[in-house]
């Protein structure tokens, strides 16, 4: 456990780092401007390094998560016996395990779009980053922490602290905003059509909810406990829900994107990526 925290302490190092890279930034009502002591020949280099170290630092933390989360955060047999949890699925059906994947596969491709520069790669990174990037880690992030703050017991037990570290924990329900903030903020994406985002981010929801609905007729357990233990119109109403404030999330990350962007790219104070 000791070695996550060192490593967790180096990647928090890592992202003040990116942030203190973007310090001559600021918003303003009209976009975004640039500090004067930014707007020398050497900003768009000090842009590419601070891309290139959030999306390493990122593709390291999240990467690092997912195999600690898939091999070594493993609940205890009798979970399955006292049918606390699903036997069937394993990690796969979480959608913190399934969102944290897919963080770390747009930031590691992010990465590799830094190094080699295919347009190809440039259209991926930027559909993965408008229909789940930015949804998915606002809706896993804002879910877990609302219903913790709610009623810890019935999303996130205090007996699996013995489980899974407080850092691990962070790093796949908070971190996954604070990497797609900072990426916001520092990567202009060009957000594809919203018909083509919102039927990504749809079939994804839409798929995840029939995946967790099958696992429930197959063993008779919820995913999620708390769901079993509230009426079936509250259940409908909470899947409704979070369908609904993922598409607000979508343009929630469309609006900030035009926000920072727009002038600056017409201003063409920095060069396209």
């Amino acid at each position: 456990m000791e070695f996550g925290y060192k490593i967790e302490n180096h990647l928090q190092a890592g992202v003040t780092a990116v942030w203190n890279n973007f310090h001559g930034l600021k918003l303003e009502a009209g976009g975004l401007s640039i500090h004067p002591e930014m707007e020398r020949s050497n900003w768009p280099v000090s842009a590419r390094k601070a891309r290139l170290l959030l999306h390493l630092t990122a593709s390291l933390h999240l990467g690092y998560a997912i195999y600690f989360d898939y091999w070594f955060a493993q609940l205890p047999q009798l979970a399955v016996v006292l049918r606390l949890e699903p036997p069937i699925g394993g990690k796969f059906k979480y959608m913190t395990f399934l969102g944290g994947i897919i963080q770390f596969v747009y930031y590691f491709l992010a990465l590799t779009y830094d190094l080699v520069r295919l347009s190809s790669l440039r259209t991926l990174r930027d559909y993965m980053m408008a229909s789940f990037v930015v949804p998915l880690s606002l809706t896993v992030s804002l879910t877990f922490w609302t219903l913790f703050a709610i009623d810890r017991e019935s999303i996130y037990p205090v007996v699996l602290d013995l489980v899974y570290p407080g850092w691990l924990n962070h790093a796949m329900h908070t971190f996954v905003v604070v990497y797609a903030l900072l990426e916001l903020a520092i990567t202009h994406h060009r957000y594809p059509s919203r018909m083509k985002g919102f039927i990504g981010l749809g079939l994804f929801m839409v798929g995840y909810l029939a995946w967790i609905h099958f696992v429930w007729w197959v063993t008779g357990i919820w995913v999620y406990p708390f769901l079993g233990g509230i009426p079936w119109f509250l259940r409908v109403g909470f899947f409704i829900l979070v369908m609904v404030l993922g598409f607000v999330y979508y343009r929630l990350g469309e609006h900030i994107n035009h926000v920072i962007w727009e002038r600056t790219c017409k201003l063409q104070r920095i060069r396209r990526d």
